[in-house]
């Protein structure tokens, strides 16, 4: 027997106006606010559960590199998201219909996200500054911290293939599709808002954004996941393998002691000094500057496209539309969205102590 908990909802569209009514539309909202809650509750009391049972019972393990990524993803993919799922389930899903994309668009499209990354790096590091500069002390960055001295092969390994995966499963495709009755546009914002606040802190909250809106539009114009996966395979491998690989083959030039010799030797005009000072990093020096001239060319690109094709874009209504009355509302004021909201203040507040 079917658990009744698990059956579908039913919404029906209001006669006089065409859209839900005020009480359907603040379900709806609802059940995918209480998903959003389910999510982070049950990642972090899996993740507290895991930690334990690993310091108590297996100490040794602790500091391991594997053991650190599985403490995250395994209550993250085996427990947080099968219930966002569930939860989701209920909902009603409009399947889009699966289009080609084509090579420019797909280059475009990549521009455009890294553009779109770099903005939301900048408006994160401002953010965080202003907090530094309120609090009186640095803030740790998360991702720095976790990738940052660890093998390449496991950076590539969770943050190249298997996050960006199952996380465009769970947010583009099991989310987009169940947002999508209520028009694309709300596909588009409350998918990416609830993808960036899921990350827990500000350092990725606002790049994480911007991307998820963009991978929503790419999923919901092209109907293919494999796109996204794509795309967020790309721009994780430039930005949490690629990166922290080039920092830490650089590490030692950044110590303090060497940047006075550098600075010395700049100060001098000693070009021998200098050459001698940086001649074991050439190989990463030179990969990080055609990094950097790659990623700021992208970007330029990036911005001509958006600029371009801003107008072509066009965001269709859904088949339950909410009421344009009250919208705000009916998105905010009800027990699923006040229990999210919550739970994500909470951990936000954490990140900042």
């Amino acid at each position: 027997m079917n658990n009744p908990s698990f059956k579908k909802m039913k919404f029906t569209r209001e006669l006089d106006t065409g859209m839900l009514s005020e009480r359907d539309a603040k379900r709806y909202f609802s059940t995918v606010g209480f998903a959003a809650f389910a999510l982070m509750l049950l990642f972090y009391l899996g993740n507290f559960a895991l930690s334990y049972l690993v310091l108590r019972f297996l100490p040794n393990l602790a500091e391991n590199a594997i053991v650190s990524n599985l403490l995250s993803i395994l209550p993250l993919y085996g427990l947080a998201f099968p219930a966002f799922y569930l939860i989701l389930s209920r909902l009603p899903r409009d399947r889009v219909q699966p289009d080609k994309m084509g090579a420019g668009n797909w280059f475009a499209g990549l521009c455009v996200a890294v553009t779109l990354m770099m903005a939301g790096n900048y408006i994160g590091q401002f953010i965080i500054l202003s907090f530094e500069m309120a609090l009186g002390r640095s803030l740790t960055n998360p991702v720095a911290a976790a990738t940052s001295g660890q093998a390449w092969w496991i950076n590539l390994l969770f943050m190249a293939i298997i996050a960006p995966i199952l996380e465009e499963l769970v947010f583009r495709k099991i989310l987009c599709d169940r947002l999508m009755p209520l028009g694309e546009g709300y596909a588009v914002v409350l998918s990416a808002a609830i993808f960036g606040l899921v990350h827990g802190n500000l350092f990725q909250f606002f790049y994480a954004f911007l991307l998820g809106a963009l991978f929503a539009v790419i999923y919901i114009k092209t109907g293919r996941i494999r796109y996204t996966i794509l795309y967020h395979a790309l721009i994780n491998l430039l930005g949490g393998v690629f990166a922290p690989w080039l920092l830490d083959r650089l590490a030692p030039l950044f110590e303090e002691e060497a940047l006075t010799a550098l600075t010395d030797a700049l100060n001098r005009m000693d070009t021998a000094a200098l050459l001698e000072l940086i001649g074991g990093y050439t190989l990463p020096l030179a990969l990080l500057g055609v990094y950097e001239l790659v990623m700021m060319g992208a970007s330029v690109c990036g911005i001509v496209f958006l600029i371009t094709g801003r107008k072509k874009l066009r965001l269709e209504p859904g088949l339950l539309p909410p009421p344009k009355e009250g919208r705000v509302a009916n998105v905010f004021c009800n027990i699923g969205t006040a229990a999210a909201l919550t739970v994500f203040a909470l951990i936000f507040v954490l990140s900042l102590l």
